[in-house]
């Protein structure tokens, strides 16, 4: 006996599943996208300059007006910063240098080869300079200071007491001097410090202002919205009403139609008898 029971061969084709994938951002999308990338990086390109604007202005104010401890000279935190103004002391620094220089709370610890800034007449004029240490004398409870510059051939001609001491030196910033010179003057604290800070501030306004009215935009379109949703739901209200009264008058009507039909059957089988 044969076991196998003859079937019907179907062929069937089965069509894969394709999977379901997101939409295609239209080009407006992707440009409307693309701009509002570009505007978050310029707004944050422009935070970063107005905030060292700002600090600039501070450090400046801070320097200028603020704080003038260690023998006259403006100091930040305990540091001296100072611009040098001639090549006396090339190579170790040039013209348009920066220089920090720490203040001096024991002349006695200073030696010779050590680079100091102090206070001395040059050309008739007290000014400030800073030179090396050549030698060191007792003047009899205070001490001299014998200085020269590494660009010099010759020591200074006037020694330096340690009552014109400022500070002495600890490092060097190439070319950052001659942009500190400039913030000092009118011109460079208006163009680098002044505008840039009106600007930052009016910049704020602004997007404040924008903020506000796209707030308040958006306040009046939710009362404009609701507004709308009360008028709706009264004209839903009245429409429900005077489907009521259809209703009551249609039923009234049939009441009085069957009412009438019942009075003429009456008649009628009084009329019959």
């Amino acid at each position: 006996m044969n076991d196998n029971i003859p079937t019907n061969n179907v062929e069937t084709t089965v069509v894969p599943e394709v999977p379901a994938s997101a939409p295609n951002p239209s080009p407006r999308m992707k440009k409307r996208k693309k701009k509002n990338n570009s505007k978050k990086t310029l707004n944050i390109v422009i935070n970063v300059i107005l905030v060292v604007a700002i600090v600039i202005a501070a450090v400046c104010t801070y320097i200028s007006f603020v704080t003038t401890s260690g023998n006259g000279v403006p100091n930040v935190f305990g540091l001296r910063l100072l611009s040098i103004q001639t090549d006396s002391m090339y190579p170790k620094f040039k013209s348009g240098d920066l220089i920090i220089s720490v203040g001096i709370d024991d002349p006695s610890e200073l030696r010779p080869k050590d680079i100091i800034t102090y206070w001395t007449v040059i050309n008739g004029e007290r000014v400030l300079n800073t030179h090396r240490i050549e030698n060191i004398y007792d003047g009899g409870g205070y001490l001299i200071f014998e200085t020269k510059g590494d660009n010099n051939a010759n020591v200074d001609p006037l020694t330096v007491h340690e009552s014109e001491l400022v500070g002495v030196y600890k490092f060097c910033i190439p070319g950052v001097g001659k942009a500190l010179d400039y913030l000092q003057t009118s011109t460079g604290f208006l163009l680098v410090v002044l505008i840039p800070v009106l600007l930052f501030f009016l910049y704020h306004l602004v997007q404040f202002f924008r903020v506000l009215f796209e707030y308040q935009n958006v306040k009046n379109r939710i009362k404009f919205e609701q507004e709308r949703g009360k008028t709706e739901d009264l004209l839903a209200e009245q429409a429900q009403r005077e489907a009521e009264r259809a209703q009551m008058e249609a039923e009234l009507r049939e009441k009085l139609r069957a009412e009438l039909l019942e009075s003429m059957a009456r008649e009628k089988e009084s009329k019959d008898e």
